[in-house]
């Protein structure tokens, strides 16, 4: 009996064609709204108005679309966004909004094509801002892997080997030996293909030459950590929306296989299904069972003495661990830079730090701007910050932060 894949838990239950209002209310859920002139406000309005007219033309289910509260804008830069919860340990990466209706497209083509046995969206999504931070022109690997999905020469290779009928319309060579994907589209589109068609392959023989046998490297177990925790935040978030029953199990196998295939393509072992097996269950035990529903990871038992989260509410102060990865705070609109500390002291700390060195506090005095590196001498002078909604400001370990809203937007690096 065929498995039951997941269904792409993605959100907008009922909509149909937005109104401009509706249009504007979406942009002001950007990360980066604040950032935008008017020029960005209307390429911006055009692309979500060309998105929804596809929902329509297209008859892309609901839960086929991406919410404007993942989206963010890009103007030419390569400027992208990682929300990181602090609850989960775990962060995803917003997706840029001239990106968002492929992604869309190209998810709901799939699904059509290979029913449920299409990859899921959010693995999609983890292995793509893994790879490349959704940016279509970053080549990595001394320019041996291009585009969103990171196609690695020798894996493209193989491919035109193999099955050049398949893989001609997605990319080609040029004379000097260099592969480049026809279009954004195609870099897509390229892991809805590529998982079906090779997922069944065998991989002591169909991909000699790309296996690793020297063991075990950190850099694999590290690479399959980073693709599931961030496909269960786009879990976590999209279940926010629209709500969907999930084939545990065969999600776990479509995830397995794309981490496998990726470890392949970048000349990494494949990690055996006992070891990703047991990488998963850590992670689930990692997360706070009780203040999730209706959701992949309640779909788990996790017993709840395995379970170490970092929670922040509105009651609860937190302590920026010292970890190996950077913290940092994203600030939202809405919020001032002293709303988010415990103490004046803390906040003055922060800001001096050196890699904060483009943010300041200062005082007026007349047409003057002094700035403050302590607090000696400030009296009753009124102080500001250069800091604005949007900006990441690094935390060191062992700042006591609080939270403005249900959760403190952390980003991690």
């Amino acid at each position: 009996m065929k498995k039951r894949l997941l269904l792409f838990c993605l959100i907008l239950a009922g909509m149909g064609a937005v109104a401009q209002s509706s249009v504007d209310a979406d942009m002001k859920k950007l990360v980066n709204y604040w950032r935008m002139t008017q020029k960005n406000k209307d390429t911006f309005k055009k692309q979500r108005e060309a998105q929804t007219a596809k929902w329509a033309e297209d008859e892309i289910p609901s839960n086929f679309r991406i919410p404007p509260e993942l989206l963010s804008y890009r103007n030419g830069t390569t400027r992208y966004y990682a929300l990181y919860n602090a609850k989960y340990k775990m962060g995803v990466g917003y997706v840029p909004s001239d990106l968002a209706p492929l992604y869309e497209q190209e998810a709901w083509r799939a699904y059509k094509k290979y029913g449920v046995d299409a990859p899921a969206l959010s693995i999609v999504l983890a292995q793509q801002f893994t790879e490349s931070a959704f940016n279509p022109y970053i080549k990595g690997d001394k320019g041996m892997s291009i585009g969103l999905p990171q196609l690695y020469y020798k894996t493209a290779r193989m491919l035109y080997k193999t099955d050049r009928d398949t893989w001609s319309p997605f990319f080609a060579f040029k004379r000097n030996g260099e592969h480049y994907f026809h279009s954004n589209r195609m870099q897509v589109r390229f892991p809805f293909e590529f998982l079906p068609n090779v997922k069944g392959y065998d991989a002591e023989h169909k991909l000699d030459g790309l296996k690793n046998y020297n063991g075990f490297g950190e850099e694999a177990f590290a690479y399959a950590e980073k693709v599931m925790k961030r496909s269960l935040m786009y879990e976590e978030l999209f279940a926010k929306y629209n709500p969907v029953e999930l084939d545990t199990a065969n999600y776990r196998d479509n995830l397995f296989a794309m981490i496998n295939l990726n470890l392949i393509t970048h000349d990494l072992p494949e990690l055996p299904q006992t070891t990703l097996e047991q990488m998963f269950k850590n992670i689930i035990s990692g997360i706070d069972n009780g203040r999730i529903r209706k959701s992949f990871v309640e779909r788990y038992y996790v017993n709840v003495m395995e379970s170490d989260p970092l929670s922040i509410d509105t009651k609860v102060e937190f302590t920026v661990p010292a970890t190996e990865q950077d913290f940092y705070l994203l600030i939202e609109d809405g919020h001032t830079l002293y709303s988010y500390f415990a103490d004046n002291q803390q906040l003055l700390d922060v800001i001096n730090n050196p890699q904060n060195s483009r943010y300041y506090l200062y005082y007026k005095q007349g047409r003057k701007i002094v700035k403050i590196s302590d607090y000696k001498g400030v009296g009753n002078h009124t102080i500001f910050s250069n800091v604005k909604p949007g900006d990441k400001i690094f935390i060191p370990p062992g700042t006591v932060l609080k939270s403005t809203d249900n959760n403190l937007m952390l980003i991690i690096r």
